[in-house]
């Protein structure tokens, strides 16, 4: 038997134990290194995608309520005495259990703004035909009327198409529809009143609007946003009539589970729709009281930027203190619920609205166990002090603030 040389015989002997166990330690630590690249980048992606989702949201909710807010008063309807006005108004800051029209209604997220805003928003503004006279039933004129009509074409003095699908929609189905009147000789001349389909009539080319201004299912509530809360006397000829709608925009208090209080949040901004000035949803659709725009909005808050004599002051800011809009310093900034100084609401009255600053505040849908946000001082006059955001859990929510100044084109 031939012996096979000691060279070849280490050739064939294979590896040592400890070059295995170095081969294994460095295979283990590539995998790893491995892995815990892709955890972390499994960690960031999801992060990524709930910020994403929350921008989203941000967005949405924005554009969504901007869209709408920035056609306030459209129609003719005056912004009224702020912050309770008719054209915009304010709940500021509600307390817990509050509810958005009462009852059974969806509650609104304690501490949050409902902001409301009413103007012909889907309708056309519609010319009603020359000379404009309004025809009323009832004795003595516009003092003693309990209703009346007015004529709407389908094509206006100019000879341009008016679509009257909308009005006629609104016969057929029988809805106390508020309508806003303008009168001929001044556009600040103005009533609303509940629509009586059961008087209308659409004949051909023209519809024959009737209307309450008393009685009726809401003419009572309708009349509170006309002046002084009645038919303007003046008001024998209107110009121009439209569909008056109202709706709230408000943060929906959601747990994870509807039948217990105690658990997580997952509010969102919502949208109410109501004939105006009332309780009722519109349609009478409870659907109405939400109609959800955007997930994971924990705060809505409204500024007014007014346009008040002396920058927010009865005298000039050099001789004296402020009394309409003192901010915290003791200065006047033309803004209102901005900061917890209360305006004197005397001094309200007549004073414009030009700007609206919008403030929406989101957090994502899940927590990261490992991050803490910043602690919320205050969002406008909403004081975060004690407040549940501030706990150490529900920091774990990565939040954003998104703001808009709305020009208020219309009023």
């Amino acid at each position: 038997m031939t012996d096979i040389p000691i060279r070849a015989r280490a050739r064939q002997s294979g590896f040592t134990l400890a070059e295995m166990a170095v081969s294994l330690f460095v295979t283990v630590s590539v995998l790893l290194g491995v892995l815990m690249l892709f955890d972390f980048t499994n960690k960031l992606s999801r992060v990524q995608g709930n910020v994403a989702d929350m921008q989203q949201s941000l967005r949405i909710a924005q554009h969504d309520v901007v869209r709408l807010v920035r056609m306030a008063g459209r129609g003719g309807l005056p912004v009224g005495n702020l912050p309770a006005g008719l054209a915009v108004a304010v709940r500021n800051n509600v307390g817990a259990g509050e509810r958005i029209g009462g009852g059974a209604t969806p509650a609104v997220l304690e501490g949050t703004d409902v902001l409301t805003v009413r103007g012909v928003f889907a309708a056309p503004i519609y010319r009603v035909t020359a000379p404009g006279r309004i025809t009323f039933n009832g004795v003595g004129g516009p003092g003693g009327a309990t209703s009346g009509s007015v004529v709407v074409p389908s094509a206006e003095p100019a000879n341009l198409a008016q679509d009257l699908e909308p009005l006629r929609q609104a016969i057929a189905e029988n809805r106390p529809e508020a309508l806003v009147l303008i009168a001929r000789h001044s556009s600040s001349v103005y009533a609303v009143v509940e629509l009586d389909p059961a008087g209308s009539s659409v004949a051909g080319n023209q519809v024959t609007v009737a209307f309450h201004i008393t009685g009726g299912q809401h003419a009572g509530a309708y009349r509170t946003l006309s002046p002084g809360g009645a038919f303007p006397a003046t008001l024998t000829t209107a110009a121009y009539v439209g569909i008056l709608e109202e709706y709230r925009l408000y943060v929906r208090e959601e747990h994870v589970d509807r039948n217990d209080d105690g658990s997580d949040l997952t509010p969102k901004l919502s949208r109410a729709r109501v004939y105006p000035a009332t309780d009722a949803p519109y349609a009478g659709e409870e659907e109405n009281w939400q109609n959800d725009i955007a997930d994971n909005i924990v705060d809505l808050q409204v500024a007014l930027g007014l346009d008040s004599p002396n920058g927010g002051c009865t005298v000039a800011e050099s001789e004296g203190t402020c009394t309409i809009f003192e901010s915290e310093d003791g200065t006047g900034d033309d803004w209102l619920l901005n900061d917890t100084a209360a305006p004197d609401p005397a001094l309200l009255a007549g004073v414009p609205l030009h700007y609206l600053r919008l403030s929406t505040l989101a957090r994502t849908d899940r927590r990261d166990v490992q991050y803490q946000a910043p602690l919320l001082v205050r969002l406008e006059d909403h004081d975060f002090a004690g407040s549940l955001y501030n706990e150490r859990e529900e920091r774990m929510f990565r939040r954003r603030l998104l703001q808009t100044v709305i020009d208020m084109r219309n009023l």
